[in-house]
């Protein structure tokens, strides 16, 4: 409290004055002025800014203030005590209803309920309850459209966005569009839902083209979209939503999982037909539902990019497929874990050596992975003692079974981590996606190259896999993959997933490393050629980074790699070209961003966020960084969308209207 004092002091009496802006009681702020304190006395003056007369109380009570405006100002009283009431009775409801009814997703009927009703009493007795009509009605509405115009001024802030989206059906099934928005505000990355709106009748491209237009258009995010994230084909979610770990098949028998819910309506079944594990068929999937009305990429770029987690899961399937060599060690597992939540003398024994197992979830397979590496972690002499004691020893992991669980855990150890990394929403993803298919597919070499590997065949289809669900991507590198291929594998040639790495200072090319010298120059040039392209096709300007040194990139080398890559997007007609040519990059801004590129590869920190840190230093990196390392990998973000409108729409309250 900022207050000018001031003091005099006289024979009998200290007087403090102090200046209006005190931050005393709200009567004497409100209605009085030119406060003066007598500290001897104990005694305060105000004088009334109504009527100017000098009232005196106690010092700290205001029961003569008070009286002086009830006596004298009555009606301005009666309105100020209104207002006051109105403010406390607004902040009451409106926390109530973000808190209460939205946040922790309680039944409208809460406000109608008798102990609740009885326990607002005890918070306040004054307020008035609202009914629950009154929340559908008026403040509902009234917080929609806050939030929609919150929404829009992040958009208007944002200058480049991704999306995410898909459609999820609720226990009564009733099916809704979401989409959720990825940009960077302020150098954080921010998650947004966009838009969760009904959908009736089939789900057909004209009505999904016409609610995401409509999106687009209400935020008006035409010229800032980057990427569009989706699952593989529209739908293809039934291929994983019941992965299940052989020998894990009993193990949820009797386990009722908290699963919510299915997040594709059977009215898409026809659309959804799952591929075989040995049939590979080339599908070409365009963006003509969503690019109509958007100023799609260049023609090696796609404007929809496929879900990186649903892939990555798609060929974990097809492993666990060849997995039958490790039924009985998996199935001894699985026991084990049953019995941790079925046998109080199991779950004792074991809380006394400080060990658990984990529960074991069927939608997610790194649950029930998590569940075989928690239990080949108990010693044998433990574990063993425990099941003899118990008189379980059909369940006790002989040497063998440790070894094929050991392989196990070894060859699905990366899927694992990849799974959990590329599922961030406040850090880089996509620029994960290119690093973990090569670290994978490595490693799985490396595993398959081993003389001792008791699985085998599981390795084997995981590579298979690996080489046909990523064949887009793993072509930049050189790599043999099958000549047919899934759905969605050629959108992993996107460039973006070259050029993304290289804005992640945790990267930049150090995860080319393992690939063979001659390869790696190939393919750093043509990750350089993509990086002006892309910085070509940017509208900003270069300017000369503080501290970079052109001596670092030698001219002819720029000049090579300026003439050896053309970029081959064909330009479509146009009856007035001159109007929509853009101005060409010069060969000096081309020197200058590589420079820059140059320095910052020479940067020896691998911080997260580097060239938010140093966006000074790095300005052409940092826009690009602003524009592409928004793009998340996966479509995760909508699916925690729709587990938590799942939990909203639970069994006691699935009454609620699609509108509310």
């Amino acid at each position: 409290m900022d207050t000018d004092s001031i003091i005099t002091k006289g024979e009998s009496e200290s007087v403090i004055v102090v200046n209006d802006d005190v931050n005393g009681p709200p009567v004497i702020q409100e209605f009085f002025s030119k406060l003066n304190i007598n500290i001897e006395k104990n005694r305060w003056t105000c004088c009334c800014n109504i009527c100017s007369l000098s009232v005196t109380d106690t010092y700290k009570t205001t029961s003569n203030f008070l009286k002086h405006i009830k006596t004298k100002h009555r009606l301005a009283f009666d309105e100020w005590k209104d207002s006051t009431n109105n403010k406390r009775q607004q902040l009451l409801t409106n926390s109530l209803i973000r808190n209460l009814i939205i946040n922790m997703s309680l039944p409208l009927s809460t406000v109608d309920n008798e102990s609740f009703m009885n326990f607002m009493l005890d918070v306040d007795p004054k307020y008035k309850m609202i009914n629950r009509r009154d929340i559908t009605r008026s403040f509902l509405p009234i917080m929609y459209k806050k939030c929609i115009k919150k929404l829009q001024d992040i958009c208007n802030r944002s200058k480049y966005v991704s999306l995410t989206l898909d459609i999820w059906s609720d226990r009564r099934m009733r099916s809704y569009f979401g989409i959720t928005l990825h940009t960077i505000i302020d150098d954080q990355y921010k998650t947004y839902v966009l838009s969760f709106e009904r959908l009736k009748g089939k789900h057909s491209g004209d009505k999904l083209a016409a609610e995401f237009d409509r999106v687009i258009q209400m935020y008006n995010l035409k010229d800032k979209l980057v990427r569009i994230v989706t699952d593989n084909a529209s739908n293809n979610q039934a291929a994983f939503d019941n992965l299940v770990l052989p020998g894990f098949e009993e193990y949820f028998n009797d386990i009722d999982d908290d699963q919510s819910e299915r997040e594709t309506s059977d009215e898409d079944s026809d659309n959804n037909e799952l591929y075989e594990n040995s049939q590979l068929q080339a599908e070409e999937v365009d963006d003509d539902i969503y690019g109509t009305t958007l100023n799609t990429p260049a023609e090696q770029e796609f404007l929809r990019l496929p879900c990186f987690s649903h892939c990555l899961q798609l060929v974990v399937n097809d492993g666990i497929k060849a997995a039958g060599g490790a039924l009985s060690s998996l199935k001894k597992v699985a026991d084990l874990a049953k019995l941790a939540h079925t046998s109080t003398s199991f779950a004792e024994r074991l809380e006394e050596q400080k060990y658990s197992i984990p529960l074991a979830n069927r939608t997610r397979w790194n649950s029930q992975f998590q569940t075989v590496k928690k239990v080949i972690s108990i010693p044998s002499f433990i574990l063993n003692s425990i099941l003899t004691d118990l008189k379980k020893n059909n369940l006790i992991l002989n040497t063998k079974d440790r070894k094929i669980l050991e392989d196990f855990v070894s060859l699905f150890e990366l899927f694992n981590e990849a799974t959990v990394l590329t599922q961030g929403e406040f850090y880089a993803t996509v620029s994960l996606v290119a690093p973990t298919i090569l670290g994978i597919l490595f490693d799985l070499e490396r595993e398959h190259a081993s003389s001792n590997l008791s699985l085998v065949s599981v390795c084997e289809a995981l590579l298979s896999s690996l080489k046909a669900r990523f064949s887009g991507l793993l072509r930049h590198f050189e790599i043999d993959v099958p000549f047919a291929f899934y759905s969605m594998s050629e959108r992993f040639s996107d460039p973006i997933f070259l050029i993304a790495p290289l804005l992640d200072a945790r990267f930049k090319l150090l995860w080319l490393d393992n690939l063979q010298f001659a390869i790696k120059l190939r393919v750093i040039e043509t990750i350089y050629s993509t990086f002006v392209r892309f910085f070509s096709k940017s509208n900003f300007s270069v300017s000369q980074p503080e501290g970079a040194d052109e001596s670092n990139v030698a001219e002819q080398d720029i000049t090579d790699m300026m003439t050896k890559h053309v970029d081959p997007t064909t330009k479509r007609k146009c009856l007035f070209p001159y109007l929509n040519d853009t101005k060409k990059i010069s060969f000096d801004d081309k020197s200058k961003v590589l420079v820059e590129l140059d320095a910052f590869l020479s940067e020896r920190s691998n911080e997260n966020n580097l060239l938010f840190l140093k966006k000074n230093l790095y300005p052409s990196l940092y826009e690009l960084s602003l524009k592409y390392l928004s793009v998340p990998a996966t479509s995760a973000p909508i699916e925690r969308i729709f587990s938590k409108s799942g939990f909203i729409m639970r069994p006691h309250r699935a009454s609620l209207t699609s509108k509310n």
